[in-house]
Parts: structure tokens; sequence; C-alpha cells
């Protein structure tokens, strides 16, 4: 992190924030269903600190946690996808930048996948599929 500016270090620490909102705003949903997709961003969360922990980008997420005023009625999910290619474009392209996409991506991937469980496994609909390949786009990572 130390070779980010701290307007940049700040952006990046707002990244899986808002890579969450994004997600979820993704598609209507319901009120379980939001349920759901919360908890799955939680339990994500909870095991990237342990599966990322040689990753510096990604444990200043859960070591600089402080606290910045938003302006909630401002928040658009286009807004939120340029921000979010703000941070394709300033994460360097070293393994621990790749690796800090990647797990932007997983986070939005895991939140659109928590909404649609059902008899055949875990789905995404066709909004958030367009969302996820979007988020890669804007971070500046191949489709898959």
């Amino acid at each position: 992190m130390s070779s980010y500016s701290s307007q940049q270090r700040a952006l990046l620490l707002d990244a899986a924030a808002e890579v969450l909102i994004a997600a979820v705003a993704a598609e209507r949903t319901g009120p379980i269903a939001y349920f759901r997709e919360i908890m799955a961003a939680g339990r994500y969360l909870y095991d990237a600190r342990r599966r990322y922990r040689d990753n510096a980008l990604v444990q200043d997420l859960f070591t600089h946690s402080e606290e910045r005023e938003v302006d909630l009625d401002e928040v658009t999910r286009e807004k939120l996808l340029d921000r979010i290619a703000e941070v394709g474009a300033i994460v360097h392209d070293d393994a621990e930048g790749i690796e800090f996409k990647h797990f932007l991506v997983e986070l939005g991937e895991r939140v659109a996948e928590a909404s649609r469980v059902g008899l055949f496994g875990r789905r995404v609909s066709v909004h958030e599929a367009t969302f996820l390949d979007e988020l890669r786009q804007r971070l500046r990572l191949p489709s898959t």
C-alpha cells in the first residue's frame, strides 16, 4: 500500500464496500434475498481475511476501517462503477494487485449468487451476470 498516494489508498479502502453495494443493487430482490446477500458478503470477507493474509491491499481493508461520511442520496450504479474503474486503473498489475482485483470480483460473485440459491445450486440472474462482466471490465480483468 505504500506505493499508493493517500487519495488512492482511500479509494482502494472503499472498493470492497462499493462492490458490495453495486452487487446488491444489480438485481432487485426481496428482504430475504437481501439478507442472504449481506450474510454471504460477511462470510466471504471473514474467510478472505485468512485466505488473502499475504496480500497487503486486502489486509488493509480490515485494519483501516476509518469511518468516512457517504451521502447515500448521491450513490448511483454508474458512480459506483466509475469508482470501481478508478480502482482498476490505479491498482498495479503485479501479483498483489491482480489478486486484489480477483478478491473484489469474488466478493461480487458471492453476493450475486446468494440471492438465487435453489435446487440446482447457485446461479445469477441476467442482470447480475451483466454486472459481474462489467465489474471485470472496469477492474481490467479478462472475462471468464
